[in-house]
């Protein structure tokens, strides 16, 4: 695997003055650095050298105002009265700086000791990250140093970390220098390719929609997986059996065209990706779930070099089933049973919520209502809760219609085919006589038959009407009955 090095190089200013008190200046690369004596006394030569005293000088002021820079540095330097302002701090200089302020009286030396922040590149998750945070030898009393992880822990040994980094590793890392009360941080930024955490399970129902997650950590763009050498992305879904196990081939759902950024279906499950790939979110989607939506699905994105990132997350669906069904007469036993389709686990449990005038009989995973009225008449639910949080719900319509309505349509629909088929079987009887008959002898019969066809016509439509009305004064008797009872 490859190692990602970033150094964290740091100017220390150590300011000496004649009464040997220091003062430390903390500062990093690309910033402006001022570099001020203590004290300026008036009518003073101040000198500024680089390595050593009457080293390599770099700028002069004298009293009069006059001042000059080495050639080498006139544009990354100026002085502002004694001080020496450093643009765009660089690494070329690292070293020792001294600052000579002469009169009669004084003589003041300055250290300075920098080293320069290089710069990051991405990480893939599985790298290894490797921080150092060093300061150059400092007269006395060295500070102590130490790296806050994007969480805030403190992280490394005497300013060094090295360890392999993970979606936690992402994003700004301080190096922490601190001598006594004093502390300064700064902020190196680390950039690592790798999936966001997933929860491992996803709750939903028949009642709800279905999201599943996938997406590129926080500030992580699509050009950064690029320069990782991306192979393929895919979504894969391996179906819960019947028998609550795991199916061992999964299928594929989705494969991403890596040119087009856009999606090529496999196996057709009703789910649509989630079209914002260029952010990062890879998740997929459904208006509504099935109980067909079970199983767990894996996310995985595969780089050249063999490695892969992925994130599985297992669906969970709940769902209410009634029997017989959900459309019942007066007086019908209904069992709703809720479901998620495994057996839940002890920390978990179902709670329902029912029409406020019902009442029934409650099982651990099933209710049922031995007869069902109007007072069961409506929305009915089950909720799946772990600890004191409420995973998801499901939801179902009982329509309770009115007692024996069903019967009566039923027994007009039976009178009205038994007539048909009388007729029908009169229609041959005619047919069958005149084949044996001659023609006049037809007409005879047929005219001294039509009374009786007509009686046999009527007989069925009287036999119905009687079992309408038996059947109809039945209902009302069994209304009043049953509001009695409501009653009492």
């Amino acid at each position: 695997m490859k190692n990602f090095i970033q150094s964290l190089l740091l100017l220390i200013a150590v300011i000496v003055s004649t009464t040997g008190a220091q003062k430390e200046i903390y500062a990093k690369e690309g910033q402006d650095i001022t570099l001020e004596p203590t004290s300026y006394p008036a009518n003073s030569y101040v000198y500024w050298y680089f390595e050593k005293q009457d080293g390599h000088q770099l700028a002069w002021l004298n009293p009069l105002g006059g001042k000059g820079f080495n050639e080498k540095w006139k544009n990354r330097l100026s002085l502002t009265g004694a001080s020496l302002v450093i643009k765009a701090l660089q690494e070329d200089l690292f070293g020792t700086f001294v600052c000579k302020i002469s009169d009669s009286i004084t003589f003041k030396p300055l250290y300075l000791h920098i080293m320069v922040e290089k710069s990051a590149s991405p990480l893939l998750s599985g790298d290894y990250l490797s921080l150092t945070c060093s300061l150059g030898s400092v007269p006395q009393n060295t500070a102590e140093i130490y790296w806050l992880s994007p969480q805030g822990n403190r992280e490394g040994n005497k300013g060094t970390v090295y360890i392999q980094a993970r979606s936690e590793h992402h994003g700004q890392w301080d190096c922490v220098v601190k001598k006594n009360a004093n502390e300064k941080k700064f902020p190196v930024s680390v950039t690592v390719v790798d999936l966001a955490p997933v929860p491992s399970h996803q709750y939903t129902s028949t009642d709800s929609p279905l999201t599943i997650p996938c997406s590129l950590i926080s500030h992580v763009s699509w050009e950064q997986v690029k320069k990782k050498e991306i192979e393929e992305v895919q979504w894969h879904f391996a179906p819960k059996l019947s028998s609550g196990t795991l199916s061992d081939n999964p299928e594929q759902l989705f494969s991403l065209d890596l040119e087009k950024l856009t999606w090529k279906k496999g196996k057709d499950k009703g789910l649509s990706p989630v079209y914002n790939i260029k952010n990062g979110n890879l998740s997929l989607t459904k208006s509504k779930a099935t109980v067909e939506e079970r199983g767990r699905y894996t996310c995985s994105m595969k780089f050249k070099d063999g490695r892969t990132l992925e994130t599985t997350v297992d669906v969970v669906v709940l769902e209410i089933i009634a029997h017989p069904k959900a459309e019942l007469i007066y007086g019908q036993q209904v069992n709703l049973s809720c479901s998620t389709g495994d057996q839940l686990p002890n920390d978990m449990k179902l709670n329902w919520t029912s029409p406020k005038t019902s009442s029934y009989i409650s099982y651990p995973t099933h209710i049922t209502v031995p007869e069902v009225g109007k007072k069961d008449n409506g929305k009915w639910g089950c909720e799946l809760w772990q600890g004191g949080n409420k995973l998801t719900s499901d939801e179902i319509l009982l329509k309770i219609g009115e007692h024996g309505k069903l019967s009566v349509w039923m027994l007009v629909i039976i009178c009205s085919a038994a007539v048909i088929l009388l007729l029908l079987l009169v229609l041959a009887f005619i047919h069958y006589r005149r084949r044996k008959v001659q023609f006049s002898r037809s007409y005879s019969f047929l005219f001294n038959h039509t009374e009786l066809l007509v009686q046999l016509y009527e007989l069925p439509l009287c036999v119905c009407l009687f079992v309408t009305h038996i059947s109809r004064k039945r209902d009302s008797s069994g209304i009043n009955s049953a509001s009695a009872k409501s009653t009492y």
